[in-house]
């Protein structure tokens, strides 16, 4: 995939949505996290919404999430899965996140020291056919977070 062809929807803590493309350079922090589990978030993003040629910037602290998408519009058909039915399948910790606004979802994160110690972390969600491919989860948009089981390996 194209950096510069990254969709993203913004969902902010005030309920407001923003879809978009994550623009340069923040294109690149982002997508050399994926590609190296190495992030420092920056303190705002750039999207270039889709409704609009202009840039915005986003603080980090006033997003709820970044969801990465594979389209703006997703399957208004899918009933999307937000909970494992069992023990997810790839790697990393189980958890159960409740953002403020009482949406929970479960995924998987990264087994490791930093979702405790960064403004916030990444997670793959359950659903192998949702629109969201991953999504960056502002911690302190979060009301409780909860480590569900521990997959070392497949």
């Amino acid at each position: 995939m194209d950096i510069s062809s990254r969709k993203v929807v913004a969902r902010m803590r005030d309920g407001k949505m923003v879809k978009g493309y994550l623009h340069c350079p923040m294109n690149s922090t982002f997508e050399d996290y994926l590609r190296t589990n190495e992030f420092t978030p920056p303190e705002s993003i750039g999207i270039q919404p889709v409704d609009s040629g202009k840039d915005i910037s986003i603080q980090m602290e006033a997003l709820k999430a970044l969801f990465f998408v594979k389209s703006f519009d997703g399957d208004k058909d899918h009933p999307e899965i937000k909970f494992f039915d069992k023990s997810p399948p790839n790697r990393g910790l189980w958890v159960r996140v409740q953002f403020y606004d009482n949406e929970a979802i479960e995924g998987t994160i990264e087994n490791s020291l930093r979702y405790l110690t960064e403004r916030g972390f990444f997670m793959k969600p359950p659903d192998p056919r949702s629109n969201n491919e991953i999504l960056y989860v502002v911690k302190s948009s979060l009301a409780s977070f909860r480590v569900l089981g521990v997959r070392p390996d497949y």
